[in-house]
C-alpha cells in the first residue's frame, strides 16, 4: 500500500493538534450526515483538537455554516467553517483587482447571492459584462456541452473568469454523481480563457485556516478530504498530512485503482480511510 490505512482518526491522533476537514464526502452529501461523524467530532473536541471545515462551496462561509448547523453539527464542534465562495467574495472585496463591476453569472438559482454586498451588477447579456462569474452547473441535467457555444463567446470577447468551486464533481449518499464549477472553468481554460480559482487545491485557503490556527505548525495539522483533484493535492503541495476518505467521490474505486491513481498523480496522501471516523 502507498498510503497507511486507517481505520479511524484516533489511530494517529497523538500526532494532531488541529484538523482541517471538507465537508461535502467527508462529513455530509448536502443533504445528510454521514453515519458516525458527529460522535467523531465530539470526540475530537473532547481530546481537544482544534477544527476548521474548509469547503469548496461556492457561497458565503455563514450560508455554509446554516447547512452545517441544519445537519446537526453544532457551533461549539468546530472552530472554523471557511469556503471558496467566501474566499472569492473577500478577494472581490478588496479591491485588489481590475475585473470591472459587471458580471455574467453561470450557476443554480440558489447561489446567486454570493456577491449580495458587493458594488458588482449582475447582467444577462455577456456584451454587457466585464467577467464571468461561475459558480456551476444551472441544473443537475445540465452538462459542459451545454455551455460550450456561451463559453465560446465569451472567450471571443475577451471575457475573464472567476471560479468560485475548483471541484469536478460531488457525490450524494445514494451514489449518484454531479459535476462542479470546476468542470466548466476548464473547459474555458482549454479554448484559451483565463480563469482565476479560489478554494483547494490553491495555497491561499491553507494560508488563511493557518492564520486561524495560529500559533501552530502545519506539522501537527491533519487536512483530511475525499477528492484527489483538490483536497488531496492542495494538503500534500501545502506540505500539510493529510487522509483521504474512500468513502465519497472514491467510492465505487476498488482500492488497487485508488492506488494507481495517487501514484500516477505523484502527490500520495499519508493515509487513507474508508470513512471519516474515529
Amino acid at each position: 500500500m502507498l498510503m497507511k490505512p486507517l481505520p479511524g482518526i484516533s489511530a494517529v491522533l497523538p500526532q494532531y493538534d488541529a484538523l482541517i476537514l471538507d465537508l461535502w464526502g467527508v462529513v455530509h452529501d448536502g443533504t445528510h450526515l454521514y453515519d458516525g461523524v458527529h460522535d467523531t467530532l465530539v470526540r475530537l473536541r473532547e481530546a481537544g483538537k482544534k477544527i476548521v471545515f474548509l469547503s469548496n462551496a461556492p457561497r458565503r462561509a455563514a450560508k455554509v455554516e446554516k447547512t452545517l448547523n441544519s445537519l446537526g453539527v453544532s457551533p461549539d464542534l468546530y472552530d472554523h467553517v471557511f469556503s471558496s465562495g467566501e474566499m472569492g467574495y473577500q478577494w472581490l472585496n478588496s479591491g485588489k483587482h481590475h475585473l470591472g463591476k459587471r458580471y455574467y453569472y453561470i450557476g443554480p438559482a440558489k447561489d446567486i447571492d454570493v456577491l449580495d454586498g458587493l458594488d458588482c451588477v449582475r447582467v444577462d447579456d455577456i456584451k454587457d459584462a466585464d467577467f464571468i462569474l461561475n459558480v456551476g452547473f444551472g441544473s443537475e441535467e445540465q452538462s459542459t456541452d451545454d455551455w460550450m457555444p456561451l463559453l465560446r463567446s465569451c472567450r471571443a470577447q475577451g471575457l475573464p473568469m472567476l471560479c468560485l468551486n475548483p471541484d469536478l464533481e460531488v457525490v450524494k449518499i445514494t451514489g449518484e454523481r454531479f459535476p462542479c464549477a470546476g468542470v466548466i472553468a476548464r473547459a474555458y481554460q482549454n479554448i484559451g480563457g483565463l480563469v482565476t480559482w479560489f478554494g483547494k487545491p490553491f495555497p491561499a485557503v491553507y494560508d488563511q485556516c493557518m492564520q486561524w490556527l495560529s500559533p501552530l505548525d502545519k506539522q501537527r495539522v491533519l487536512a483530511v478530504g475525499d477528492s484527489l483533484d483538490t483536497d488531496i493535492p492542495g494538503a500534500v503541495r501545502y506540505e500539510m498530512d493529510c487522509a483521504l476518505v474512500t468513502g465519497g467521490i472514491l467510492k465505487k474505486e476498488k482500492p488497487e485503482i485508488i492506488d494507481a491513481m495517487v501514484k500516477k498523480m505523484g502527490l500520495i496522501p499519508n493515509y487513507v480511510m474508508p470513512k471519516f471516523s474515529f
